[in-house]
């Protein structure tokens, strides 16, 4: 079976956000892009990323966002992982 990305209310919102703000132009959207491919990354690299500040999480880093998810189960072996959960994607400062 394939493992799913899921992502949460928070993060859903907040990509949401940046996609719709006044003003965003064109790079704001190659950003929002960089973002989603990243997170499509996930699907096959649940694992590549450290943990994060909080127990049970993992951390990834894309254009100046810092993407926060968990890993159900987390075995921390590409291979074996199973799906994942976006909780929030935190912006530049």
């Amino acid at each position: 079976m394939p493992r799913t990305v899921r992502l949460s209310d928070k993060a859903t919102a907040a990509i949401r956000r940046w996609q719709t703000q006044p003003g965003s132009g064109a790079a704001a959207k190659q950003r929002v892009k960089t973002i989603v491919a990243a997170i499509r990354r996930l699907r096959r690299t649940p694992c590549l990323y450290g943990g994060g500040e909080l127990p049970g999480t993992r951390e990834l880093a894309a254009a100046g966002h810092r993407i926060v998810y968990q890993v159900d189960p987390d075995t921390g072996d590409n291979r074996t992982a199973g799906n994942v959960l976006l909780l929030r994607v935190y912006g530049p400062g």
